[in-house]
This record gives C-alpha cells, structure tokens and sequence, in this order.
C-alpha cells in the first residue's frame, strides 16, 4: 500500500484537490480548516458542491480505474489536507 499526501489552498475559487487513476483501488480521506464543497468539475460552488464541514475528516471511496479529478471551493480561505491511500 502507499500514500500520497498534500495540502492544498482553498478560497473562493475551484482548486483540483486530487487527481486519480489508473491505479489499483484506493480511497481518499479530505479534511479542511474550513467548510470545503467538493465536486468532479471546476464549476464546483458553495451550492452545487458537496460539504464537507469544517475540521471534519471525510473518505471518499475511489476505483482509481479512470483519471478523476476532485475540486474543492470554501467562502473564505483556509487549507484542504488530502491523503490518497493507494
């Protein structure tokens, strides 16, 4: 098993969080010092995103089986800490 971890700065503007694939199955764990909304486009707002609350560690299960790319959007600035377990 390996990992790759980032930290990635977040604000008002879609950033690529991760990018996948193809690799074998793995997960990804995203956590942030602010309310974070990911989704799979840069199109990704505060209300179309999925939230992931502030200080709240979330896993999102992956095949790795295709390039995915998961941005992230927050109200204000803070940091996006991302660990994929591959």
């Amino acid at each position: 098993m390996a990992y790759k971890a980032a930290q990635v700065a977040v604000g008002t503007t879609a950033a690529a969080l991760f990018t996948s694939g193809p690799a074998p199955a793995f997960d990804v764990l995203v956590y942030s010092t602010v309310a974070l909304y990911v989704g799979p486009t840069s199109s990704v707002t505060t209300s179309t995103g999925y939230l992931v609350p502030a200080t709240t560690g979330v896993q999102i299960p992956s095949t790795g089986a295709e390039n995915d790319v998961l941005y992230g959007v927050a109200a204000t600035s803070g940091t996006a800490y991302v660990l994929q377990v591959q």
